[in-house]
């Protein structure tokens, strides 16, 4: 395994460098045969979050005010660090080219908002399947030492497989649910302003061409903007607030067709023995764009 590529900042950086850097890189859109995967930490070392912009994070995402931070926002808050692993040079592909296939988030902690936070990302995996290549790379936040928050995320590169990729992990699994209304089915219908990818981008600084015109969109293969994969947990966790303990759960996510802009879409949220199961589906109800089960952890 060759070192791991550090990288330490005193907070998160600046976007707009790290966004330069993603439109002019030379990376390959999938890792050719032979490629070593080169694991990468990246740290802030102390993160102070905002009142101002987390209240636009809950406006953007429908989340109702409340006491505790919303499962999700930390996602918006690690953005630029998130940039920094894509533009690294031990981050095999391109960015641009990649989709969010899945999301797990862990909240061992209430966070309080005024408490400084550390904040790492880490990657050392990359996984192939039969449609193309899967990356997963972890964020952590810690208070005080003790880790209150955590995120794994999986980026898929769809091509040609290379014959043998050096790194790997075990895959996670995937979610079994109906995407049929159960009894005692919360349903909220969601009105997709076109707007919404621009707003996302604003609080969360992915400024990806895909979610935020159609022209734009239409330069990847899309035919209208799509909205950011978070945005659509976020709104969904949001319907479903009510539903959610505060601290001790894991989220785990599946990202399925793309939400359009603009659109309509519902939200389904559902009591299971263990815990709380989310579906965002078509209007019709036939087809899903995510699904979503919430759990205890322990």
């Amino acid at each position: 395994m060759p070192a791991t590529e550090k990288i330490s900042f005193a907070g998160p950086p600046s976007m707009v460098p790290a966004f330069v850097r993603v439109f002019l890189s030379k990376k390959p859109f999938v890792a050719p045969a032979g490629a070593v995967v080169t694991p990468i930490e990246l740290e802030a070392r102390r993160v102070r979050l905002s009142e101002s912009h987390l209240r636009t994070y809950r406006d953007v995402c429908g989340v109702p005010a409340a006491a505790h931070l919303p499962p999700a926002y930390l996602h918006a808050v690690a953005m630029p660090m998130h940039m920094q692993l894509f533009i690294a040079r031990g981050f095999p592909v391109k960015v641009l080219g990649l989709i969010h296939l899945r999301n797990t988030i862990r909240v061992f902690k209430a966070i309080d908002t005024r408490a400084p936070l550390r904040l790492t990302v880490h990657f050392d995996t990359l996984r192939l399947t039969d449609a193309g290549q899967e990356y997963d790379f972890t964020t952590r936040y810690e208070r005080d030492g003790e880790l209150v928050w955590e995120e794994v995320s999986t980026m898929f590169a769809r091509g040609t497989q290379p014959t043998k990729v050096e790194g790997g992990g075990g895959k996670r699994p995937s979610i079994e649910r109906s995407n049929h209304p159960q009894e005692g089915t919360q349903t909220d219908t969601l009105d997709i302003a076109e707007n919404t990818g621009w707003r996302y981008a604003r609080v969360s600084g992915d400024f990806n061409p895909i979610h935020l015109t159609a022209r734009t969109a239409a330069m990847y293969g899309f035919k209208q903007a799509v909205a950011h994969g978070m945005w659509s947990l976020g709104r969904c966790l949001g319907a479903a607030a009510s539903h959610l303990p505060h601290e001790g759960i894991q989220i785990d996510t599946q990202f399925k067709l793309p939400v359009y802009l603009p659109s309509q879409a519902l939200a389904r949220t559902w009591a299971v023995d263990s815990g709380v199961d989310i579906a965002m589906c078509t209007m019709r109800g036939d087809r899903l764009h995510l699904a979503m089960q919430v759990r205890r952890l322990g």
